[in-house]
């Protein structure tokens, strides 16, 4: 089945700007250089800090870039000290937010369960989710891959109707691949494609899946990007390390604008 799903690439800033300074001339030289893009093809999301959010989108709204953050907070205002409300994000330009990455799952006890209610909180106030999911080194070679995905799919996603799923956006990400030189090899970040969709199938049905997008992530660069995206069921990318400077994220939305291009033509 061909489906023509419109193409994403983020950049995952995490924290390493280190001040304004840095997020002004990042942004700077990313409005400079880039020029436009098709982006009835492709959608680029910068995924920043909460502190950069509002400038960020401020600044790049009129270039078609979207503004989104790394994590946020399951209700929209109430007693939780230190939470960051995505009722206040979505007021200061926020249109997405990526959960479940695996540095919060390590460092901060982030569990499927939380996920999921912070996706229902995304739906709830029109902020499109970007949901991780993916093995560990040890999943894998206990041959554990296929039942972890299904079990971080149906919890992730409990609650989400049919209607909702088509604006859910998975990012496949194995978590042993994550800071190496190297991505996971192509016919493995197929094959896991491939998989996911099918278990997407098994929760909706095979036309809501097909729908759907799955993003890869896990060590995408200018040096393995055009291989990752030129795979059919990969519908895009996200970059962190390798988005920082804005030349090699500009050279990255132009390989992946031409694959993004190409698929649309054939629709």
């Amino acid at each position: 089945m061909d489906i023509n799903r419109k193409m994403i690439l983020f950049a995952n800033w995490k924290i390493y700007m280190k001040s304004r300074k840095e997020v002004e001339s990042y942004v700077n030289r990313l409005k400079t250089s880039m020029g436009i893009f098709d982006d009835e093809a492709l959608e680029i999301h910068i995924m920043t800090d909460f502190l950069s959010l509002e400038y960020v989108s401020k600044k790049l709204e009129e270039f078609g870039i979207k503004a989104g953050v790394q994590d946020l907070f399951w209700e929209d205002f109430g007693p939780y000290a230190g939470e960051v409300s995505p009722m206040m994000l979505k007021d200061l330009g926020c249109c997405s937010a990526y959960l479940g990455h695996s540095e919060r799952k390590a460092y901060f006890g982030e569990n499927d369960k939380n996920i999921n209610k912070k996706l229902l909180a995304c739906l709830r106030n029109k902020i499109i989710p970007l949901v991780f999911i993916g093995e560990t080194k040890e999943d894998l070679g206990a041959g554990m891959t296929e039942k972890v995905l299904r079990s971080q799919l149906s919890i992730c996603l409990k609650n989400v109707s049919r209607e909702m799923a088509g604006k859910v956006v998975i990012i496949y990400e194995p978590r042993w691949a994550i800071g190496q030189r190297e991505s996971a090899p192509p016919e493995s970040i197929s094959a896991m494609h491939i998989l996911t969709r099918k278990l997407l199938s098994e929760i909706y049905d095979d036309d809501c899946a097909f729908k759907m997008k799955i993003l890869y992530g896990g060590s995408v660069n200018l040096k393995n990007i055009e291989e990752i995206i030129s795979i059919k069921d990969v519908d895009g990318v996200g970059a962190a390390r390798a988005a920082l400077d804005p030349d090699d994220f500009i050279k990255m939305i132009r390989i992946i604008e031409k694959e993004a291009i190409k698929r649309k033509a054939k629709f």
